[in-house]
């Protein structure tokens, strides 16, 4: 049983007594008041009673692995959610047969689910988390795409000695760019735009490098 129906003459006695049936912390549940009767049994003055549900509160990854099957659930679609810690970083591995409907043009949709998860657990702990969500490897695949992509723009930049743009890119995706040529003498790279896709702009490091 993880959650628990209770009343108490007090919200912090019914709390206790939540407390106590699940065999769990009060500060780890997750108390929603459903009633607050003032009047009290009988109608007698200065008394009262107050109902609640309490819930044991899960880990953000296991709150995270529910919020994105019940969300893939609400579209019709059946997942298989792996949670794994990388550094700082929490990964969902979401499995699915119908994956292209969770990942959607250049991973838009991907890119939504993943900023509605990290809301979601960011208003239930109160504090954010470094989180990826990837579908069917998507990810890995899309940054395989997105680096050869660079490089072959960069050679455009070293050949024609003029910058060139990319399309609308995710934060992740252009940080991959950045970091690609960090450490290159003939290519420097800068983002260009606002909201959260913006296009990275590759440019010859020096005039030296540009032809005029």
């Amino acid at each position: 049983m993880d959650f628990v129906e209770v009343e108490g003459k007090t919200y912090e006695e019914a709390v206790r007594k939540a407390s106590e049936s699940l065999n769990a912390d009060e500060k780890d549940l997750d108390i929603e008041v459903t009633e607050v009767d003032t009047k009290g049994i009988l109608g007698l003055l200065g008394s009262k009673k107050v109902r609640i549900v309490a819930r044991i509160r899960n880990s953000p990854e296991e709150y995270g692995k529910q919020f994105l099957t019940e969300l893939a659930s609400f579209y019709g679609v059946t997942v298989r959610v792996d949670v794994t810690k990388q550094g700082e970083r929490i990964l969902f591995a979401i499995e699915s047969g119908d994956g292209d409907a969770l990942v959607g043009e250049d991973g838009e949709v991907l890119d939504a689910i993943q900023h509605l998860v990290k809301l979601a657990i960011a208003k239930r702990y109160k504090q954010s988390l470094k989180l990826l969500v990837d579908v069917n490897d998507y990810r890995e695949q899309r940054k395989k795409t997105i680096i050869l992509m660079a490089k072959r723009l960069a050679d455009k930049v070293r050949k024609e000695g003029r910058p060139v743009k990319t399309k609308p890119l995710n934060p992740y995706e252009r940080r991959l760019i950045h970091t690609l040529f960090k450490n290159n003498n003939r290519i420097t790279t800068h983002s260009e735009g606002e909201g959260h896709t913006k296009k990275v702009i590759i440019s010859p490091s020096s005039p030296a490098h540009a032809r005029r």
